[in-house]
């Protein structure tokens, strides 16, 4: 990805006194892939484009101007010329404002839990020239196979049931609800432990809208993990294992996701039942873990979490998060049940 731009954070407190400024690196990957993906859902690339040439530019702030930004645009090549270009606001930048707030705590400089605002900034970049002998070597780009079927949505929409909140601009995504009873069963089988298994399906193009929404058709569940009563963590054998299960299943699967277990009745066992159901750990929680778990494996914009929040007796709730915007979100799906 083409960028000219050094970008940099400028830290206060609640009273706009100076915190210090940070020069941070940004991953700029989840950009580019979520506006890959869009380009991709409104038939402008097609599926087995190889990463196309991007470049990322500031958006100057409306008020402060130079320096300062609002956000950032992210503008894909395509085949007719014309691109395609994505714009992601401030908030893309917050993980990292809280990363060198934990620096100033570390410091002295910011108390813990004390409030504070940011600004970004970006600044060109000098160009370094560099001396002496370079390695030469050639290299062919190969396009990863993703398959895409052909189905209509609005077929399917009127028999599903929303579960959560739909944002516009998410891709539509459908689970069965046979694959929640089994994570449900699995969760309570645990006991006092996480667990967790891959979410296999396909992508499918409704040529009508345009549009690409994913159907979730399975759950695999994941074996040789290493999981305790607030973690869960996959192995190399876990991944041999789901991709042998996919190649015996023939069906042109892909990995959807994943989905694990969070054991809300141990988390919470001298809680009531009724306090259970209504605590903010029961649902729409994703931790730094899940979230450095998803960015690692399932980097891809299509990519999806489920989260079973398995609470006291038969009680479970279920949280979906996914990317909007390149940053990890809260979404809704919708359950179907099965056919035949």
């Amino acid at each position: 990805m083409q960028n000219d731009y050094q970008y940099s954070l400028m830290l206060y407190r609640e009273g706009q006194t100076s915190l210090g400024q940070v020069s941070v690196f940004v991953d700029w990957e989840p950009a580019r892939e979520c506006t890959t993906f869009q380009a991709l859902r409104q038939g402008l690339i097609p599926a087995s484009e190889t990463t196309p040439i991007s470049s990322v530019q500031p958006l100057w702030h409306p008020t402060l101007g130079e320096p300062y930004v609002k956000g950032f645009r992210v503008h894909i090549e395509t085949r007719d010329s014309t691109g395609a270009s994505a714009e992601f606001g401030k908030s893309y930048f917050s993980d990292l404002a809280k990363q060198a707030s934990s620096l100033l705590i570390k410091k002295g400089a910011l108390r813990k839990a004390e409030r504070f605002k940011y600004l970004v900034a970006a600044f060109p970049q000098k160009q370094n020239g560099q001396s002496g002998p370079r390695l030469k070597f050639t290299s062919t780009e190969v396009a990863p196979h993703l398959p895409i079927g052909n189905a209509v949505l609005a077929n399917l929409i009127p028999e599903a049931t929303l579960q959560g909140k739909h944002h516009e601009g998410d891709m539509p995504l459908l689970v069965p609800q046979r694959v929640l009873d089994e994570a449900k069963a699995l969760s309570k089988r645990a006991g006092t432990k996480e667990t967790g298994g891959i979410l296999i399906g396909r992508l499918q193009r409704d040529v009508a809208v345009p549009e690409v929404f994913a159907e979730v058709t399975a759950q695999i569940p994941a074996r040789h993990t290493e999981a305790t009563l607030t973690s869960l963590t996959f192995t190399a054998k876990t991944w041999t294992d789901v991709r042998a299960a996919l190649e015996l299943r023939k069906q042109d699967e892909i990995m959807l996701g994943w989905w694990h277990s969070h054991p809300v009745r141990e988390w919470c066992k001298d809680c009531s039942a009724e306090s259970q159901k209504v605590c903010g750990m029961a649902e729409n929680f994703f931790s730094a873990h899940d979230r450095a778990l998803h960015r690692t494996i399932f980097p891809r914009a299509y990519s999806v979490a489920l989260v079973v929040n398995d609470q006291a007796g038969d009680h479970a709730t279920f949280s979906m998060f996914g990317w909007r915007q390149g940053l990890l979100e809260s979404r809704g799906f919708y359950t179907v049940e099965a056919k035949g």
